[in-house]
């Protein structure tokens, strides 16, 4: 089927599509933003959308790349899930995360890769957009329980002014955020200080690879025991959320298997009942909830696993910092015949 008429427009600049944006909303007509259009064109197709204007922002400079370091990472609204598969995560202190001896966002942040590499196709992933995937709303999309695991915040501009919003605010219900009429995401930031031990599990449509579930897993460990754990579901409910019940159940148990039984059985409660499930010809609602069961489970016992790998690293890195300090103090020691004291730097936990 082919989209109802509409207008087109290029920005060349995001103030000039904020003016765009202004302008048809000034005109009474619906306009809608278009980068990657992997999921705004099937629509269009569809007669699900039909909006009066295209705002064609796919060339913004402003809206690419992003300081992809630090504590809070930045990702530019027009990264295409291509070029954030292939961007190089350093943690707090700029040092690069390491797989196999090569700085790679599979090391950094797991579970963001496990989620790139089931997201749709080839196609959609060199066209789709990290903001394409916040802004459309979509209640069976991957990258947002993932993003809501990492406690990501939206940043928005406007003419009025910029503004953050945490994304487990942002997101609404189907097809529906807090996203204004005169408002583009410029920028997705995530505030999870370290994501080792994260992992993303879903079960996909066959034909459009959505997840029918999806769960996404974060687990930290301190002195033995779960210090935090977040978990995020999408694809069974009209919108992706953070299972915070489940993850209260771990908050301070033990890792054993089952702790991890215990807070998967309860990834579909929020507020003492169940959420409200999404049913339709392809699964129905409680089969989607057994699914997410399931996969939550399997989601955190792969972040437990990563989490336990990442907390082994860090003790040899301390390790081997305290064998180098006690050389060069012994070495000084040798070389003067008096006491020398080495100072020496330790990683601040996350």
């Amino acid at each position: 089927m082919f989209p109802a008429d509409f207008a087109y427009a290029r920005a060349r600049s995001l103030d000039e599509a904020l003016d765009l944006l202004g302008e048809a909303a000034q005109a009474g007509e619906e306009a809608k933003l278009i980068a990657g259009g992997q999921s705004l064109l099937p629509m269009m197709k569809l007669r699900l959308a039909a909006p009066q204007v295209l705002i064609d922002i796919a060339g913004l400079a402003e809206l690419q790349g992003g300081p992809w370091h630090g504590q809070t990472p930045a990702i530019g609204a027009l990264t295409t899930y291509r070029q954030l598969g292939r961007q190089r995560h350093a943690g707090p202190d700029g040092t690069p995360a390491l797989v196999n001896g090569i700085p790679g966002l599979d090391a950094g942040i797991p579970a963001l890769a496990d989620a790139l590499a089931v997201l749709g196709d080839p196609q959609v992933r060199a066209r789709g957009t990290i903001g394409g995937a916040v802004a459309h709303g979509d209640p069976a999309a991957d990258l947002p329980a993932v993003l809501l695991a990492l406690n990501a915040e939206v940043v928005i501009a406007a003419r009025a002014g910029t503004r953050e919003v945490i994304l487990d605010d942002f997101l609404q219900g189907v097809y529906a955020t807090d996203l204004a009429e005169d408002e583009i995401v410029t920028h997705v930031r995530i505030h999870a200080t370290d994501a080792r031990g994260s992992a993303y599990e879903k079960f996909p449509h066959p034909a459009s690879h959505l997840p029918l579930a999806g769960v996404c897993a974060l687990v930290r460990l301190r002195d033995g025991v779960i210090e935090r754990a977040a978990i995020a579901v999408t694809g069974i409910s009209p919108r992706p959320y953070r299972a915070r019940e489940a993850e209260r159940v771990l908050a301070g148990a033990p890792p054993a298997p089952e702790a991890l039984a215990a807070a998967a059985a309860r990834v579909t409660q929020l507020d003492g009942r169940e959420v409200s499930l999404l049913g339709d010809q392809h699964a129905s609602g409680p089969y989607r909830a057994h699914l997410a069961n399931v996969l939550a489970g399997r989601a955190l016992a792969r972040a437990l696993d990563r989490a336990r790998a990442a907390t082994a690293e860090r003790a040899a890195g301390e390790r081997a910092t305290e064998e180098r300090a006690t050389g060069a103090r012994a070495a000084g020691e040798r070389a003067t015949g008096e006491p020398v004291t080495v100072e020496r730097a330790t990683e601040e936990q996350p």
